[in-house]
């Protein structure tokens, strides 16, 4: 009975250790969302070359990407919020967040010397 009670406490532990409250976003939601926000914020860099002077420009684009993914700002800080408190929730995030952002890099560097090659 006693290695039964272990077993049953060590599964509720795991089991409770990824609970995400109500209100707040999944992994699994959250880390399209801020790769996209990692992407608009090198778009925003470049706005005076893109000739975009509009002072809410970087807040247009925030506000797009939560709409694009169904996602109210207060949903979105909140979120952020509590994973930026839950730093052992967040590394995996953050990790998979670069992870998307590097494999990003790497195939737009392929498909450059690709067309690079056609050229010559």
């Amino acid at each position: 009975m006693r290695k039964f009670q272990i077993i049953l406490t060590a599964i509720l532990l795991v089991a409770c250790s990824n609970f995400t409250p109500n209100g707040i976003l999944s992994e699994r939601k959250i880390i399209p969302i801020i790769v996209d926000i990692h992407l608009a914020e090198g778009i925003n860099s470049q706005r005076y070359s893109l000739k975009v002077t509009r002072d809410n420009y970087q807040e247009d684009l925030y506000l797009s990407i939560l709409k694009k993914y169904k996602v109210d700002q207060k949903t979105f800080e909140a979120s952020v919020f509590y994973y930026g408190k839950h730093p052992e929730k967040y590394k995996p995030v953050y990790d998979e967040v670069l992870n998307r952002l590097n494999e990003m890099d790497v195939n737009s560097k392929t498909k450059d010397s690709i067309q690079n090659k056609r050229k010559k």
